[in-house]
């Protein structure tokens, strides 16, 4: 499943070249890393997808006693990373690398919903599948911390993901979706509900899951709204932790 994950090109992935996580955002962050006492030592986070490393870089300088690898497969992006002692830069796909182990927390700002393949079920997988890759890598007591977009249904509740999905990975559709403005035309996107998501994690061993709302969001009008049986948009933070002790 590795050769088949379809990335964006270039030119899509500029839209991306900017940073998400404002400061209300990165006090979740703190609130969680200090809840689960990760930020009192040392500790190494892994940020997937960290683009152009601003996020990272907010974060070693918060945090004198961490270090980040930061994995990005755009090549424009990765290289608009500042130089840090404390900073690795991988440019490749999360599928690609041989992660490392003992992580203290991994994240994904914005990043799962784009780990998509050829069809919804074995996208679905492939977005689980990540989930269980970041649990190994982490050590006992680590954490994961997801910011996404929640698409929740009103006819059922992950009904919009499927058709947002077979929309915009459609090649055929793709001149159509683009000028509806999906950027990820041709490719695909797959956005879920946060009741997914925390479903996901809890397959992949996590526990203590908590979910921080952030704020409701609407970028699409009525009509496609209706025609995607789409009941609501938000942003939030899924923070889940590895057990202390867990049986290999």
């Amino acid at each position: 499943m590795t050769d088949s994950v379809k990335l964006l090109s270039s030119q899509q992935t500029q839209a991306f070249d900017t940073e998400y996580v404002d400061d209300m955002m990165f006090e979740l962050v703190k609130q969680a890393l200090a809840k689960f006492q990760i930020s009192q030592s040392p500790f190494r986070l892994l940020d997937v997808g960290g683009g152009n490393g601003k996020y990272a870089d907010k974060l070693l300088y918060h945090y004198p006693n961490a270090s980040a690898v930061v994995v990005e497969p755009e090549k424009t992006l990765a290289e608009k990373n500042l130089p840090n002692r404390r900073k690795q830069v991988i440019q490749s796909p999360f599928q690609n690398i041989a992660l490392p182990s003992g992580l203290n927390a991994v994240q994904f700002n914005w990043v799962l919903h784009h780990f998509v393949t050829s069809g919804y079920r074995d996208t679905c997988a492939l977005q689980q599948r990540a989930l269980h890759d970041a649990y190994r890598s982490l050590a006992p007591g680590g954490i994961i911390m997801i910011f996404e977009n929640f698409y929740e249904g009103a006819l059922s509740e992950d009904l919009p993901s499927q058709l947002i999905f077979h929309l915009t990975s459609s090649q055929i559709l793709a001149p159509l979706t683009e000028k509806l403005g999906a950027n990820t035309a041709g490719v695909g996107v797959c956005f879920h509900s946060a009741r997914f998501w925390r479903e996901q994690l809890a397959q992949a061993g996590f526990s203590q899951i908590e979910e921080h709302p952030c704020y409701d969001f609407g970028t699409l009008s009525s009509i496609k709204r209706v025609a995607l049986t789409l009941r609501k948009q938000r942003v939030g933070l899924l923070v889940a932790r590895k057990p202390l002790s867990t049986v290999s």
